[in-house]
């Protein structure tokens, strides 16, 4: 089985190289990417990652653009792009089913093999069609929302270093507890309380996606208004949690806002919320925090460019990618 913590925490490889300067959300995005490949298809080889990288990039800058499917279009591109992804998908999995057939790699090995091998209630197993597009939702769910949390996790620490220094302490905590070289369980995510608060603040403050559609199943009264059955209905989760009913002092980074019960129910809801809510949560609340478990133990850092502008297109991204100065810790912090 893939070895979640060892990956995660290689930073040489993906966050430092020595470098002093870092752009965050590029790094970031790298990373993340990979991880899901990884994770989901066992794959590794990193020209085809890059490749499948690019084309995933094409695919999101025409996610929420209208359709229009003509050439020199952002639809246009993202449709082609879609198409290019599913066939290369779709010869991983023949490639896979050829290996799992002659018992080459298990079934429980990855995502992929679970999909292949696994069948419903009633006994019927998901085409490579079906499987190829589920991957490639998980692979864009699974990677682009963690990519902005992250950035914007360590745009804010930047801005706040008494936070900062507050995640560190519990991180550090957490760290002495275990043996030298132990790796991070389940347990210990457990205790990362402060440390989900302050991650909570931020996707309350930058929301990795800005809303959803739902449709009205009946006839709805509303504020005065009618919405009739059948009608699209979008959920702004950027106007949510700034709510001035919902949220004090909406724009100021406040942590202790998710301390005790929280938000009140229905007010915060970056996975979404309900019978539909995301179901991603807890993989992003796994890897978003053993990230930040490694990057704080290991380094403090400096925003290059303070205030940065935030453009939406369509996932929040600061407009030069976050570039940082790193700083690695001189002292031993174990």
């Amino acid at each position: 089985m893939f070895d979640f913590n060892a990956y995660v925490f290689d930073f040489n490889a993906y966050v430092y190289e020595g470098k002093e300067q870092v752009n965050v959300f590029q790094t970031v995005k790298l990373y993340a990417f990979e991880l899901a490949c990884r994770l989901f298809l066992s794959l590794k080889e990193p020209n085809h990652i890059a490749k499948l990288g690019s084309l995933f990039n094409i695919f999101l800058k025409g996610l929420l653009e209208l359709p229009i499917n003509l050439p020199g279009t952002r639809f246009y591109k993202a449709i082609k792009a879609t198409d290019t992804i599913k066939m290369e998908l779709m010869m991983i999995i023949r490639a896979r089913r050829v290996e799992i057939e002659e018992g080459k790699v298990s079934s429980s090995q990855d995502l992929l093999s679970h999909l292949l091998t696994s069948s419903d209630e009633n006994g019927r197993y998901l085409t490579e069609k079906d499987i190829a597009t589920n991957i490639l939702f998980l692979l864009f769910a699974g990677h682009d929302t963690s990519t902005a949390v992250i950035t914007f996790l360590i745009k804010c620490l930047g801005e706040h270093p008494d936070v900062y220094e507050k995640v560190l302490k519990e991180q550090l905590e957490i760290s002495k507890a275990k043996e030298v070289g132990g790796l991070l369980n389940w347990e210990d995510i457990q205790k990362m309380r402060y440390s989900w608060n302050v991650v909570s603040e931020v996707m309350r403050l930058y929301p990795p996606a800005l809303g959803a559609f739902r449709e009205a199943l009946v006839d709805i009264e509303y504020a005065g208004y009618t919405i009739p059955k059948g009608w699209k209905i979008y959920l702004s989760y950027v106007s949510l949690h700034k709510d001035i009913a919902n949220f004090e002092d909406v724009t100021r980074f406040d942590p202790s806002r998710f301390e005790g019960a929280g938000p009140t129910p229905f007010t915060y809801a970056p996975f979404g919320a309900g019978p539909r809510m995301c179901v991603g949560k807890e993989f992003a609340r796994l890897e978003i925090l053993t990230f930040l478990h490694g990057f704080v133990t290991n380094f403090k850092w400096e925003l290059l460019i303070p205030e940065e502008k935030i453009e939406y297109d369509p996932m929040p991204t600061p407009v030069k990618g976050l570039p940082i100065r790193l700083r690695p810790h001189q002292v031993e912090l174990f």
